[in-house]
């Protein structure tokens, strides 16, 4: 038997009166629970297993096996608010999402563990904007797994990465080669058959900052809501590129056409 905090990623129900949760624990990494009878009023885990909340949960772990049975479960801490507005609802949903689909099971995680907590904290207490905190743990998981893009020098010698043409604030990008380029390596790219395009400097620059900001620090004045979606594209896109999975909200996000291309920046909603 085990005791761990854990978070609540998705569930489902289990029969007339169980349900299956798949929760994300701090020890653990990402666990399937067997919650039997949690749909009676009387049940132990009535009302305990709700999005958002961190949980202090029981279970019989037996390693190897799809699912595990929930024994008990308290409330830790309490994120209710979180619902109370659709916006941040979304936000919280879409962490949340990330770590279910692209998280394998079974493997601890703590790095991703305390942003994706951070992550709701902010949202909860309004530290940042909902769509600011969830973009800031995108990017925080993206370096936690190793794949975060190069924003600042360039991800294939370590130069520097000015723009090549000075009258236009933008880099060399390719996600498939990591990130901002210089002018050298990404010819080098080209010539290779690589996928390389630019990307706007007020973007990385904005990623770059978000990526290093304490939430324990002084408060900083968030980010403009144009450039901030700029910059959620950026990452979701970053994000499709590298994980073989996509969340739906992703997927809905990126109907739209890049909105950092130069054309995009051309159109009146940009002028």
């Amino acid at each position: 038997m085990v005791r761990d905090e854990a978070i609540l990623l998705r569930r489902f129900p289990y029969s007339e009166s169980s349900l299956v949760a798949r929760v994300f624990s701090r020890r653990y990494g990402k666990v399937g629970l067997l919650a039997r009878g949690a749909h009676r009023p009387k049940s132990r885990f009535y009302c305990v297993l709700d999005h958002f909340d961190t949980l202090e949960l029981e279970w019989r772990h037996q390693p190897g096996r799809e699912l595990m049975e929930l024994r008990r479960g308290d409330i830790k801490s309490r994120r209710a608010v979180i619902a109370n507005d659709l916006e941040t609802y979304r936000a919280g949903s879409v962490a949340c999402e990330l770590v279910d689909l692209a998280c394998p099971t079974g493997q601890p995680d703590h790095g991703t563990w305390t942003r994706l907590s951070r992550c709701l904290d902010e949202l909860a207490t309004g530290a940042r904007p909902a769509w600011e905190a969830t973009v800031a743990f995108e990017l925080g998981f993206l370096e936690e797994h190793g794949i975060c893009p190069a924003l600042e020098r360039c991800a294939a010698c370590g130069c520097d990465a000015p723009a090549p043409n000075p009258s236009e604030a933008r880099a060399c990008f390719s996600a498939s080669c990591g990130g901002r380029l210089c002018q050298p390596c990404a010819d080098e790219a080209r010539d290779a058959g690589r996928r390389v395009g630019t990307m706007p400097l007020d973007v990385l620059d904005a990623a770059s900052k978000l990526l290093r900001r304490s939430p324990e620090g002084e408060r900083i004045t968030p980010l403009d809501t144009p450039l901030l979606v700029r910059l959620k594209d950026f990452v979701e896109r970053f994000l499709d590129h590298h994980l073989e999975v996509r969340t739906k909200a992703r997927g809905e996000f990126l109907a739209v056409a890049d909105r950092n291309t130069r054309a995009a920046l051309r159109s009146p909603e940009h002028s």
